[in-house]
């Protein structure tokens, strides 16, 4: 049986993504008691988060609003080069989604995360323009496949004979793969006669019309045109692998395919994936991304749940992101625009995300943390190590106080600078966006070539705007940090941005992001409850365990003429510039996922064939004096960190 991962015709390219993570300490607590139930039986155990089995399987099956495709296509679409099924268990499996086995509320047995939007009426036929055949032919009105949040925030560690499930911790899935490889199926299934008959066979009913087999086949190339054109969009060799996307970039690449103009200043490739994240206690923080784009900022209450309306449009930006359908045709967002927004359902999934709590080192499954070192750790955390500066202490259960939070500029954290860098400086022609205020009502107006982000704002605002006209009384300054800077002018200076990079635009990139003030350029600590379980580390998932985030890189962002590009001058060890993901087995001591596991699937590489640093994949950053910890010191701020 053949599975299908469309990187594996490609050269494997080396990404980096940097998990900042923030926590204080905590006494030691009891073991986290395991449940098994009807998701999580037999060898698969569920660790107490706070959720029920209902809770859990609402939560991996209910529609956002994202249609990828139509259900009865995703069931029958082939990889390219076999009759397996693209969708099938196998395919899906081996591209990092988890199994959720059939049931009442997945009778499909789609991937954990699948969700199946179905609108039957006529507010379904959206983006006619892009899609006429498939709005003549009442396509949109049937059901359609996306994904929801536990796509990408759902995992599972396996040691020896257990495998045990994570709740909201980072999935190891590979984006990238899959949506090309969605691509890349259906051009295969329009170009080879005999994958069309099977794939017709299994859409139309046997009683459908000859011609419907002539519109089926337009609607596909309608479906192919818009990917490819999505694709061309995102397009860059840096190959994301598994446990990495570059959201921010699909999402604002995507806003520029529905703008009207689909013009780009300039080429915006997603080349700066990030680790998905950890979102326990997503409600107690101020800021909801990585970088600065996007808070938390004002409370009120919607279909009769209280909600933040800062949370509400960073979910409606994912889910535009991931196949909304949506029209900015009528250019003013406070009109409200169509789209496929599911706004009840994301309002009752962010108040279900806020019972979520952070998972405890489970030690009637993974070997029991030693007391002692826990205990040296904890000094060394709030001392030598400094970390308690950054990462403020939330407890296990504590679904109240605030997280606190903290931005650093990314010239003081070091880290890959893109994933800020790449938000702030995204530029498009605004099109339909062009002369309205950012927040629908108020705000910077939208000039003829501006900050995509601006655009974002706009069509998340009227998006949400469309389904709820109560809205119309909220002040939306403060929802988006909108940088207002322009370009500046390149200084001459001494130091070299990116040394040893040779790609000259991604060296002017950085030295614009690294000479200027925003609230975007920066990157989040938070609390660390739970970070035994978010591997691998760094905002881009650049370093794979948490005893490699405690060792100095030998990459940096800067170094002054005539000198190494090193973040320090000690002989190591260094933090592992080559390491496996993918995979699920779990690495108890070092803590991370297991580079001895038989099923690593991508190989991250923070250099290039040739020895240069990757642009994305830079794993320097959150170094406050590394090479100065002993290995006796490193080992118990790790046993430290399990007890988080």
């Amino acid at each position: 049986m053949q599975v299908f991962h469309p990187f594996r015709l490609r050269r494997a390219a080396r990404l980096g993504v940097i998990a900042l993570f923030a926590g204080f300490a905590a006494p030691l607590p009891a073991a986290a008691q395991l449940v098994q139930n009807s998701i999580c039986k037999d060898d698969l155990f569920c660790l107490d988060q706070g959720w029920t089995d209902e809770q859990r399987a609402w939560w991996y099956t209910t529609s956002q609003g994202s249609r990828l495709l139509p259900l009865d296509w995703a069931l029958a679409l082939e990889v390219p080069d076999s009759t397996d099924r693209y969708f099938g268990r196998d395919n899906m499996q081996a591209l990092g989604y988890l199994d959720n086995p059939a049931s009442d509320a997945n009778p499909h047995g789609l991937a954990l995360g699948f969700a199946v939007d179905h609108d039957p009426s006529r507010r379904a036929d959206l983006m006619c323009d892009v899609f006429p055949e498939t709005c003549a032919a009442r396509t949109m009105r049937k059901a359609w496949v996306g994904l929801n949040c536990a796509a990408c925030h759902t995992a599972e560690i396996t040691l020896a004979d257990k495998r045990v499930r994570i709740e909201g911790a980072p999935a190891s899935a590979d984006f990238q793969g899959f949506i090309d490889g969605v691509l890349f199926s259906l051009e295969a299934t329009a170009a080879d006669d005999a994958k069309f008959d099977r794939f017709a066979d299994n859409v139309l009913t046997p009683s459908a019309l000859p011609d419907a087999r002539a519109s089926l086949k337009t609607q596909l190339d309608e479906q192919i045109a818009w990917r490819r054109l999505l694709f061309e969009k995102n397009r860059t060799p840096l190959v994301h692998g598994h446990a990495r996307l570059d959201a921010q970039g699909y999402i604002l690449n995507k806003i520029t395919s529905v703008s009207g103009s689909g013009v780009d200043m300039f080429p915006s490739p997603s080349d700066a994936p990030v680790s998905y994240p950890f979102v326990w206690n997503t409600a107690q923080q101020k800021q909801i991304q990585w970088n600065g784009i996007a808070k938390n900022f004002l409370e009120f209450e919607l279909f009769g749940e209280k909600t933040d309306f800062g949370a509400l449009v960073r979910n409606t930006s994912e889910v535009i992101g991931v196949f909304a359908h949506i029209e900015s045709y009528n250019r003013r967002a406070f009109k409200g625009y169509r789209s496929s927004l599911r706004l009840r359902n994301m309002v009752e999934l962010e108040r279900l995300l806020g019972k979520l709590k952070s998972p405890v080192w489970p030690s009637d499954v993974l070997p029991p943390l030693d007391a002692d070192a826990v205990a040296r750790g904890r000094i060394l955390f709030e001392g030598k190590a400094d970390c308690a500066r950054c990462h403020a202490h939330l407890g296990p259960h504590d679904l109240v106080s605030p997280a606190q939070d903290q931005m650093t500029p990314l010239a003081e954290v070091n880290t890959d600078v893109f994933t800020a860098c790449n938000t702030f400086l995204h530029e498009s022609v605004a099109g339909n966006f062009e002369d309205q205020w950012e927040f629908a009502y108020t705000g910077d107006v939208i000039r003829e070539q501006d900050f995509t982000r601006k655009m974002l704002v706009n069509a998340a605002v009227g998006s949400i705007v469309s389904q709820t006209p109560s809205i119309f009384g909220l002040i939306f300054n403060d929802l988006f940090n909108g940088a207002r800077a322009r370009f500046l002018a390149f200084t001459e200076s001494l130091t070299e941005y990116l040394p040893g990079v040779d790609d000259q635009l991604k060296k002017d990139q950085a030295q614009i992001c690294l000479t200027q003030t925003d609230d975007i350029l920066a990157y989040k600590a938070r609390p660390l409850n739970g970070i035994w379980a978010t591997a691998p580390y760094l905002h881009n998932g650049s370093v794979p365990t948490l005893y490699d985030l405690l060792l100095p890189a030998k990459v940096a962002n800067t170094s002054d003429a005539g000198t190494p590009a090193m973040v320090s001058a000690t002989d190591g060890p260094f933090r592992p510039e080559t390491f496996g993901v993918g995979q699920q087995g779990f690495d108890p001591v070092d803590v991370g996922f297991s580079q001895n596991a038989p099923d690593i699937r991508f190989v991250f590489n923070v250099r290039d064939e040739n020895g240069a640093p990757i642009p994305g994949n830079f794993n320097s950053g959150h170094d406050y004096g590394n090479a100065t910890l002993t290995e006796e010191e490193r080992r118990d701020l790790v046993e430290y960190l399990k007890s988080l």
